[in-house]
């Protein structure tokens, strides 16, 4: 069996581009797939902020080190973020 894919631009009546393409000789069937929902597109963006965060921080521990700085552990850094919070 071959399979043929085909994009079709937003403007183009899906329906007809596949009853046309039944109507073709040696068509087993069609399908139709819709783009990425807007979850999907959501979950995009979250993952595209953790990736850039995620760097970021590596980044920093990676010029620090380059540096010679001492790097806050995890306890100091909470202590610091309820410091911030309480005033």
């Amino acid at each position: 069996m071959t399979q043929i894919l085909v994009t079709l631009n937003e403007d183009v009546a899906t329906q007809s581009v596949r009853k046309a393409i039944e109507l073709l000789r040696g068509v087993a069937s069609t399908m139709v797939f819709q783009n990425k929902t807007t979850s999907d597109s959501k979950t995009l963006h979250q993952q595209k902020y953790v990736k850039e965060s995620l760097e970021r921080a590596f980044d920093e521990v990676y010029q620090a080190k380059r540096k010679g700085k001492k790097l806050m552990s995890a306890d100091e850094f909470i202590k610091e973020l309820q410091t911030e919070q309480t005033i």
